[in-house]
Parts: C-alpha cells; structure tokens; sequence
C-alpha cells in the first residue's frame, strides 16, 4: 500500500484513531439519520441520488460506502461496482433487507466488503467502521517507521559529514560547514552557529546562513536566546553533550511542525540533536588544537619538567568548573623550595623531577616563579592534600636531601576552603607562609618521646618570641573540665569539614578522650578515631594529648595533668599535629596516620 500523501493525512476522532470519510447512499430515512449520530467524530456525506453519489465520492475520496441495494428499485447493486472503480481502496458495505438477499450475495462477488441486514443499529455500523480504523492505523505506522529508517539511513551519512568538520582549519570554518549541512538536512530556511566564548555562559557568532545574517555576533546564552531566538521562533539546539559545551545551533524552519501523532514524518529533533552531539565534539576538539597553537611551548616550563603557570591555571579552572557541576572534590598545594645556606640545594630541575616522582600520574604540577611549584589534585578531599603535604614534605634523600625547613608547603582544597581559584591560592599561599614559622622546625629530632615533646613546647612558649601567626604554639593551663570543653568545641569545629583523623589519649577516667567521644556521638562515619591509652608508657601516666587533622584544618594539644589542672601548649599547626599524632602512635605501638 503506498504512503500516505500529505493532504490526506487525517485529525484524529476523541478516541485516538484516525478521523474517516464515509459515504451513505440510502433511501431509508432511519439509515441516513443513524449513520452521521454513531459516526458523529467522521466525516459523514449522505445521499440518497445516484448521480450526487458519484460526485460526493469523486471529490471526497472515502474511506467506506454504506449502499442500500434496495435503491433505485434494485438498481444499488451497479453502484458496488462503479464506486470500486472511482475509489480504489474503498470499502463498501452493502445494506439489505431479506428480499435482498440475493442481490446482497452479487455485491459481494463485486467487491462488497461487508453486509448488513436491515433494519441497522448503532453497534452494526461502529462494528463496519473499525476494522477500517485500525487498517489506516497500521498503514500510518508502517509508514512512520518506513520514513524513519529512511532518515535514519541518511543520519549515518550525515554523522559521517559533520564528523569531517574536526578537520577544518579552525572554529569558524567548522561553524560555516555546520551550517551548510544543518541546512540540507533540515531543509532549515536559514541556520547558526555560535560557538563558545571565553567566558562562561558567553556564546560568538561562528557562522550564519543569509537568512540569519541579522543575528547578533556575541552576547550571553541569555541574551541570544531571548531576543532573537525566541521572538523569531527560532529552534535551539545546544551544541555539547553531557562534558562539553560548545555553543548553540538556531534553526529558522520552514514550516511548522505537526504533532508526530497525526501522522506527520517523523520529528527530525532526535537527528538534529544527534548531529549537534557529534559537532560538539568535533568544534571541541578543534578549540583544545587552537588553545595549544597559541600557548605552543608556553603549557610547559621552559627551564623545568612541570607546565606552565599559565596552563595551570586554565586546568584548575576546568577543574573548579567540573567540581561544581558534578559535586566533586579537588585540593591545590603551593610550595615554596628555599634552600638552606651552607647545605646542598636542589636545582628547580631536580626539585621538579622529585615532586613528579612522588605524585601522581593526573597530578598536574607547574612552576610559578624561581623556586614555587604549585599543585593541582583532582579528586582529592582536604585530608588527602594533607597526606600529599607530608609525602612532600619526606622528599629526597641522599647528598641532596630537602630538610622539613627548606620546604614551606600548604594546603587548600576545594569548597571547604574556598570555591574559587583566587581563593585557594591565596589560602595554600598563607598556609605554606605559617609552616616556615611553625614550631616543628626548632624541635629537637632525637628527642622523640610524648613527655619530651611537652617540654619541648612548653620552653617554646616561655623562651620564644611571641609570634602574631595562628599557628603559633601557645601555652595552656585550664581545669580539667574546661579542657573538656575545648576539646569538643574543636572536635565540633573539624565535623564541619566532613571527614577528619583524631588521635587522644585515653583511660577511664575524666579525660580528653572521654570528651572527643562525647563530641563526636552516634554520627561520625568520616571520622577516623583512635583512643590510645598511654598510661602504661613511662612518662606518660598523666599526659593529655589531643591532635586533629582536619579537611580544613588541623590541632594539637599537649599537657600534664596536675591533680586536675592541665599545664602545656596547643597551637593550630598541621605539622605540630602530624608529630604529635605520630608520637602518640609510636609509643601505643600503632601507626595513626600516613
């Protein structure tokens, strides 16, 4: 059965099939006025004159022919056959009464479809007309599908086209061939594409046919979207896919659409988004080959194995941009390599080669000025740029080893510590700047037991200048209860950032441990704890220590226990908390932390 033509294509009635054209030629008056009330949702035309008949049916076309046989004194039975020879597909049902009866057995041998016996019903004449439906419904069908496989055939072609375009000399000669091969398929009056700027949400014209010409040249998505797009009534497609973003297609079609229902080709939407998916890709491609012709050897540093501070900088601001549309973590890492005088130094080659040695293979590491690396690390929480930090912080060994006061090292990771890039370096930047002054680099390194770090840290606070850094080493001297109560406080604080390590000691009696548990409740699944009893270690029979590394910070506190008075030093240190942390764990014979 051949397509169906445009112009025939039908409305449909309240039930969802399609609407038909049915013919009534009778002369009983009962029929004709039965026939158009069940049939109130078609087109019903009613006759009971030959020569209208033929008329009616050579300018209407039905679908199906009620005929009366008794009409015109037995004469109905020739309009079976003059009907079928007007209307080739048509369905005539004839109409007879019982002295009819051999007449009604003629029209079937000339092509009747049906019979009914008068005098007719309503469920008689539904029951004729729904066979006819349902035929009309499969034909539309079969021939949706027909033209979909056809589209779908020329859509391979048409990938293969635009797929091309990644090979064209630059963005704009891919945007001018887009625009041609979005024209042909759609058969689009006229067509755009802006491309991507340099700014987020900021698109530029990159092509557009003649009937486009009087798009803007630049503007945010907004912008286009709602002062020319919308107003024309202009189809837009976004150019990207679900990791990139290219720009947008506008379409002016030619004619309206109709609802894929009523048996109208298949929408081309599912094509044109396809084909917007894979020149997306390609325009991306084409945009990452010109941003490294125009850096060229500036992505690396000239003098050094690490990138460029440039190049850097548009990584993490991918990066942050990632972070933020799919909620994931990064951290960033500023340090500072300033050799000690007298002792051997690394050159920033080395240096550089030592980092790349220690991180990993999707770490990104760039020099910022003489002897400052910067580091990005995707994926990575606060308390893994810690563990980052201290894995720096052990480089080297040998002639030229790099001592702990030598590398100033900080930590920032991303939202905890700020969420954009300006923020986080200027955060990793202060926190390197602290650890130069930090209170770890003036102990004594063969001094290696909790009860001589105390004292270490107490000389610290009475002999030592007073310095205005927050993670100057303090002095502490509170009743026991209050030192409870500082230590939840602290422990609330390092909860904010979600995960955490805490390492206190701990016994059965009123201590810091008992308050670190009391803080953390039921709910602390990110929280690494470890309770150490050290009371059967000598020297440590009254010492309370408390040390935090946090995903936003770290803390450390260390005194003796004077018949409830607590006496020593806290400082907000990462390095002073990664000692202690250390140390509590060497002497309860556990490793705590990395």
């Amino acid at each position: 059965m051949p397509p169906i033509p445009a112009s025939r294509r039908r409305p449909l009635d309240r039930g969802g099939a399609p609407a038909l054209t049915v013919l009534c030629i009778a002369q009983d008056v009962a029929v004709r006025e039965l026939v158009p009330r069940v049939l109130r949702f078609d087109k019903v035309l009613v006759t009971a004159d030959f020569s209208e008949a033929f008329m009616m049916a050579t300018a209407e076309m039905p679908d199906i022919a009620f005929v009366e046989l008794g009409i015109g004194d037995g004469a109905g039975l020739s309009l079976v056959h003059h009907l079928k020879a007007l209307v080739a597909d048509l369905s005539v049902v004839t109409l007879a009464t019982k002295k009819n009866l051999d007449a009604a057995a003629n029209a079937l041998s000339l092509g009747a479809s049906g019979l009914l016996l008068m005098p007719l019903s309503g469920d008689d004449v539904l029951s004729s007309v729904w066979g006819i439906k349902q035929r009309l419904v499969e034909r539309a069908e079969r021939d949706r599908l027909e033209r979909a496989a056809a589209v779908s055939a020329r859509a391979t072609g048409w990938i293969a086209r635009i797929a091309e375009i990644a090979e064209a000399t630059d963005r704009t000669s891919a945007a001018r061939e887009l625009v041609e091969i979005l024209v042909e398929v759609t058969s689009a009056k006229g067509a755009a594409v802006y491309l991507a700027g340099d700014t987020p949400q900021e698109l530029v014209l990159g092509a557009a046919s003649p009937g486009l010409d009087s798009a803007p040249t630049t503007g945010t998505e907004k912008h286009i979207l709602d002062t020319f797009a919308t107003p024309r009534r202009l189809l837009a497609v976004p150019l990207g896919s679900r990791n990139v973003a290219a720009g947008y297609v506008l379409l002016d079609e030619d004619k309206p659409r109709v609802p894929a229902a009523t048996g109208a080709d298949p929408p081309i939407d599912g094509i044109i988004r396809l084909l917007a998916n894979v020149a997306a890709t390609a325009i991306a491609m084409l945009g990452e080959r010109e941003r490294a012709a125009r850096g060229g050897a500036a992505i690396k540093d000239p003098t050094s194995s690490a990138y460029s501070f440039a190049y850097y900088v548009d990584v993490a601001g991918r990066e942050i941009g990632r972070a933020r549309r799919y909620n994931r973590r990064f951290a960033i890492v500023t340090m500072v390599y300033e050799p000690i005088p007298g002792q051997p130094a690394l050159s920033p080659t080395e240096y550089a080669d030592r980092l790349l040695a220690t991180i990993h293979d999707t770490d990104v590491l760039a020099r910022v000025d003489e002897n400052e690396f910067h580091l990005l690390l995707p994926e990575t929480s606060g308390l893994g740029a810690h563990s980052v930090r201290r894995r720096i912080a052990r480089l080297g060994s040998g002639e030229k080893s790099v001592t702990s006061r030598a590398l100033l090292v900080g930590a920032a990771a991303f939202p905890t510590d700020g969420q954009d890039l300006g923020k986080l370096l200027r955060v990793a930047r202060l926190r390197a700047e602290a650890s130069k002054t930090s209170v770890v680099h003036r102990l004594d390194p063969e001094s290696t037991t909790v009860p001589d770090l105390l004292e270490m840290l107490i000389w610290e606070t009475v002999n030592a200048a007073p310095a205005r850094q927050t993670s100057a080493v303090r002095p502490i001297e509170l009743a026991a209860a209050e030192a409870q109560t500082l230590a939840q406080a602290v422990v609330a604080d390092a909860q904010r950032g979600g995960a955490a390590t805490i390492v206190v000691a701990h016994h059965t009696d009123l201590c810091l441990g008992a308050a670190v548990r009391s803080a953390l409740g039921h709910d602390a699944d990110k929280i690494a704890l470890h309770a150490l009893d050290l009371r059967s270690v000598p020297g440590c029979e009254r010492i309370e220590a408390l040390a935090i590394i946090a995903e936003h910070g770290a803390y450390a506190l260390v005194a003796r226990n004077d018949d409830g008075l607590l006496r020593g030093a806290h400082a907000a240190d990462p390095l002073l908390a990664d000692v202690l942390a250390e140390r509590l764990g060497r002497a309860a014979g556990v490793r705590v932390i990395g």
